[in-house]
């Protein structure tokens, strides 16, 4: 796979490898060389020295040339000769350039059809050549020749001394060229976008502004009340000063680029400004605070700081905006999903746990205790439930349910919860010391559906210090509701564990 796709006249090959073939074969390599470093001498920079190179090797003859060097881990296109469209950007292990490119080894491909790597940027390309570059001996880019049919000879001798020409161009203008602001920004922003944490998403927003603005310190921080803020997340040697500084002087910062302007200062000393010479006293010197807005909603605000003076360059507050945006929108991202994920966990008409959830939180928690603990598990079934919705209607059964529910968590200790496996059934788990407060549990319980709802539940207990047992505590729990029902409701029975 080459630059682009679509072969272009002037490629010197015809069907097959027909046509005019190679202008500079074996016998000529050593004279085509000597031009080609002339011609490279000449090059003040990387990109130049590689458009210098494959329109060298276009002249010549050589079939689609193309020159990669890698950048972030993609390999960009920096010249390409025969090709009507570009493909840059291509992941450095992928297709035969990137085969070449992490073997370090030159790739050959005689026949495209039986290579699974070759990755046709045409659909008649039929072979392919592809020669590492390197950089004081790193691996850096990679030199690709295409043809619509099969290579005339020496061609692989012709671009493997072109690349060692590259290559000593190279050294001299100082390695491959650096990654642009704007495709760091491009970079950072595709990272951010990948993640659905939002504490990562924070993270990731953090240290791609310090990389951005070369500053030392970011932090993310959100508006709590009038004038007021709170630091969310904070990288860099200057956090402390940011978090007191958040509680008193930028609160009012945030008001200020609320409405979606930005806001720098390239130093605060001198400045008759109260609010820089509090920022001052905090060690900042210089700072950059720019919105965090999406959709609308602002979530408060992205600031990088520095104790030095004047060590913001302006050229990239507008990246920063970009980066807080990408940021901003990453974040109510990651809220939507957290809720539906939080709405897919949950029975919709209750609100409680729903019978999945309670079965995998219940895994969750009883394999990470110890065998010191009392792990007691709770089933409760309503009694006669049938009864109210055939006498007074499914809208009354499904309150009763509702207001039930509420009942019931409000009985059960604050770090616990109840959880709804279906129709009239419910059940929770928790950590006990002993029988007799399980017992006082489960009597909480059944009273506290008596007092507040007038109908009564029949309640289940099992109970195990074994965590091998724990799994077998769900239907332990629900036979023994089963025995408490059958005795007529409005009472709790204890499942007892099987002989071993």
């Amino acid at each position: 796979m080459g630059c682009g796709a679509g072969a272009g006249a002037g490629s010197g090959l015809g069907e097959h490898g027909e046509g005019t073939g190679l202008r500079a074969s074996a016998p000529e390599g050593g004279w085509a060389l000597r031009v080609l470093r002339h011609i490279l001498d000449a090059a003040a920079t990387p990109r130049a020295a590689a458009e210098a190179l494959v329109q060298h090797l276009d002249e010549l003859g050589v079939p689609l040339p193309s020159l990669y060097l890698e950048q972030a881990g993609r390999l960009r296109c920096q010249a390409q000769r025969g090709y009507w469209q570009v493909l840059d950007g291509i992941p450095s292990a992928s297709g035969v350039i990137g085969r070449a490119f992490v073997g370090g080894e030159t790739i050959e491909v005689l026949d495209a059809s039986r290579d699974a790597d070759f990755l046709a940027a045409a659909p008649d390309l039929f072979s392919e050549i592809c020669v590492p570059l390197r950089h004081h001996g790193q691996v850096v880019g990679a030199l690709n020749v295409e043809a619509t049919g099969a290579m005339p000879p020496g061609t692989r001798e012709l671009v493997e001394l072109a690349a060692t020409a590259f290559e000593r161009r190279l050294v001299t203008l100082g390695g491959p060229p650096p990654e642009s602001p704007a495709q760091r920004m491009s970079r950072l922003g595709s990272e951010l976008g990948v993640l659905d944490r939002e504490s990562d998403i924070l993270a990731a927003a953090l240290d791609a502004a310090i990389d951005v603005t070369g500053m030392s310190t970011a932090a993310v921080i959100e508006p709590t009340g009038r004038d007021r803020t709170r630091v969310v997340a904070s990288r860099g040697p200057l956090a402390d000063a940011l978090e007191r500084a958040a509680a008193t002087d930028l609160g009012v910062v945030d008001g200020w680029v609320g409405a979606g302007s930005s806001l720098y200062t390239l130093r605060t000393e001198g400045s008759a400004l109260a609010v820089h010479g509090h920022l001052r006293r905090f060690g900042l010197a210089s700072l950059a605070i720019v919105p965090l807005r999406a959709r609308g909603q602002h979530l408060g605000v992205l600031v990088v700081t520095s104790g030095e003076s004047g060590r913001l360059d302006v050229e990239v507050v507008p990246l920063l905006e970009v980066l807080a945006l990408q940021a901003a929108a990453s974040m109510l991202g990651a809220r939507a999903l957290r809720q539906l994920e939080e709405r897919a966990k949950r029975d919709p008409m209750t609100g409680l746990g729903h019978n999945a959830t309670f079965h995998q939180e219940l895994r969750q928690r009883s394999t990470s205790l110890t065998g010191e603990h009392v792990f007691a598990v709770f089933v409760l079934d309503l009694d006669g439930f049938k009864a109210v919705n055939d006498e007074r209607g499914h809208q009354a059964g499904d309150a009763l349910l509702a207001r039930l529910s509420v009942v019931l968590q409000d009985a059960l200790r604050g770090e616990d919860q109840l959880y709804r496996l279906g129709g009239d059934e419910f059940a929770t788990f928790l950590v006990v010391e002993d029988i007799a407060e399980a017992w006082a549990v489960a009597e909480r319980l059944r009273r506290a559906a008596r007092e507040a709802t007038g109908t009564t539940v029949s309640v289940g207990v099992a109970l195990t210090t074994d965590p091998a047992q724990r799994s077998e505590l769900v239907s332990r729990a629900d036979a023994a509701m089963y025995v408490a029902k059958r005795g007529g409701g409005d009472a709790i029975s204890l499942g007892v564990a099987p002989e071993s």
